[in-house]
């Protein structure tokens, strides 16, 4: 399990403090026990084999089990370890704040894990079990993801934003061209659907800043250093928004669904993880600053 949730060999070696050796030693031995190759060793990166995915997934059952039987001591409601958690970039400010200290004192001996990544990404660790819950945005039209148990938070918009000097009025796609723009690292969905969408009206992307900081985003926007891509929620709650510019352009809309989704847990983790919807829904939910 180690192996498959560090990605490599090498990084399980060193997080189980061992030596690179000895932890392909140990998965030889297990694969001649269960007389069948668990990795497939020809790919770069590492694959599972059909019995590597079945063995991990019937290592998982029994920690499960194992974790539901500590929880008995637990009073049925700490979680019996700790509990591993992603965030998708955008929703950080939101989760990792307000919400999460909320968690804690309700459940002041649990141990918390905290992953940020891309959506599409943490969807794919929750369901094999790497990451036992995540906070996560989807595009509206794709609806609940499957394969997990899916909450619906919140409906998420993201908005056009340019600065403060540009004209008012309804904006077509092709008023856009020549632009540059501010935007997420590639592997977030949002610059993908917004890539797209360019293409359809034979547009480039012509990206000028790459950067996660939601807030450097706006600030270089108001600068006049390019246009944005940003969640409402957080343009609202930015002290440069009184220098920028929400677009309404007729072609682009992007909306967005944020979802809670979870594996199959046990061992009291199922009770953080519902205080910690709680308190998101919650927190979205407040009226947005004017």
């Amino acid at each position: 399990m180690s192996v498959v949730e560090a990605g490599s060999i090498s990084v399980a070696a060193g997080e189980l403090h061992l030596t690179q050796p000895a932890v392909s030693r140990r998965i030889q031995r297990l694969e001649a026990a269960i007389g069948s190759p668990l990795i497939d060793r020809t790919r770069r990166p590492f694959a599972l084999t059909n019995a590597g995915r079945t063995a991990l997934e019937r290592c998982r059952r029994l920690l499960g089990m194992a974790d539901e039987l500590k929880a008995v001591g637990h009073d049925g409601l700490q979680p019996a370890r700790e509990v591993r958690i992603g965030v998708a970039h955008a929703l950080t400010e939101l989760a990792l704040t307000e919400p999460l200290d909320e968690v804690r004192r309700e459940f002041p001996t649990a141990l918390f894990r905290l992953h940020t990544g891309w959506s599409r990404d943490l969807l794919a660790r929750v369901r094999t079990g790497a990451l036992d819950a995540a906070v996560i945005l989807l595009a509206e039209p794709d609806g609940p993801p499957a394969g997990v148990t899916a909450d619906t938070l919140a409906r998420e918009d993201l908005a056009i934003v340019a600065s403060s000097a540009w004209p008012r009025g309804l904006h077509t796609v092709r008023d856009l061209r020549d632009q540059l723009w501010i935007l997420n690292p590639e592997g977030c969905a949002a610059r993908a659907g917004l890539q797209r969408e360019l293409a359809r009206a034979r547009l480039p992307l012509r990206v000028g800043v790459e950067t996660y900081n939601y807030e450097l985003q706006l600030r270089l926007i108001a600068r006049g250093r390019g246009l944005g891509l940003v969640p409402h929620r957080l343009l609202m709650r930015s002290p440069t928004r009184r220098r920028l510019r929400t677009l309404r352009v007729r072609e682009l809309r992007f909306p967005q669904v944020i979802w809670m989704i979870r594996g199959d847990l046990a061992g009291g983790l199922n009770e953080p993880l519902d205080a910690l919807r709680r308190a998101l829904v919650d927190r979205l939910s407040r009226p947005r600053r004017r």
